[in-house]
């Protein structure tokens, strides 16, 4: 999952080091999302510092996204508590199609670029990504975070080295360089100006989590049937989550690639 930032960049080329051939995922939940074709710029520098390892795809999670936050953000947010609700579920929908995507080409290895110079942001907190694990452990597919214990002044010092560009800094992040989230912005503005960190409570990380999935691994059953894609044997059970009680409601809507 690709947004050609610091992190994301220094993860899919340490996943050369194991692999042949890199697919980066970028996606957009139609709501806020924009200078997604910023990383085709970053594509290019890759492709032109270490030659063909990596393919590239701009794809749409809209559909989804409408079914586990936009169609209910009221409710969503009444019930929460916290606009983690947004970030949260758009990273969702993007991990479902992810693996749609992994079992449609028979990938079994999906990282990211989460990071804990990161963990103020709900999905790169550590109660989030073991969750996410088990999410894509369900289909068979390992879930890897290959930059999270790296200093960020580590990954700095090396993308500067191969010569990358590195935008605009503002404290230790690079503005110009990767798309944008008008949402996501608002969100985390306290802590960009003022240093004050939203605040997440593990407990409805968790549940959220929990919830959601279940809506993301129907719609993932129902477009895996609709592409003629065989599911493990065990994907219609949870892991760690709560047993259902009952069906939950199929996600419907096809998301395209852009």
């Amino acid at each position: 999952m690709f947004s050609g930032g610091i992190d994301s960049t220094t993860a899919a080329i340490r996943l050369t080091r194991e692999f042949d051939r890199v697919h980066l995922l970028t996606w957009g939940n139609g709501y806020g999302h924009y200078r997604l074709g910023r990383t085709r710029a970053r594509m290019a520098e890759l492709k032109r510092l270490y030659g063909d390892r990596f393919q590239h795809g701009l794809g749409s999670v809209q559909g989804l996204f409408e079914c586990l936050v936009v169609n209910d953000l009221e409710g969503n947010w009444r019930r929460w508590g916290s606009g983690f609700v947004w970030c949260l579920g758009c990273k969702l929908a993007m991990h479902a199609h992810s693996v749609v995507y992994c079992l449609e080409r028979g990938i079994r290895t999906l990282a990211d670029g989460s990071s804990q110079s990161t963990g103020e942001m709900v999905e790169q907190m550590l109660v989030s990504i073991y969750r996410i694990r088990d999410f894509y452990a369900r289909y068979g597919i390992e879930y890897r975070t290959p930059v999270y214990t790296v200093p960020r002044s580590e990954e700095i010092a090396f993308l500067r080295q191969e010569g990358f560009r590195m935008g605009l800094r503002v404290g230790d992040r690079f503005l110009g360089v990767q798309p944008k989230c008008r949402p996501g912005e608002l969100y985390y503005l306290p802590f960009l100006l003022f240093n004050q960190p939203p605040k997440h409570d593990p407990e409805p990380i968790t549940a959220y989590l929990d919830e959601k999935a279940e809506l993301a691994h129907a719609w993932i059953a129902e477009e895996c049937a609709r592409r003629g894609l065989a599911l493990p044997s065990d994907a219609g059970s949870s892991l760690d989550g709560p047993e259902a009680t009952s069906s939950p409601p199929a996600c419907s809507g096809r998301d395209g690639d852009r």
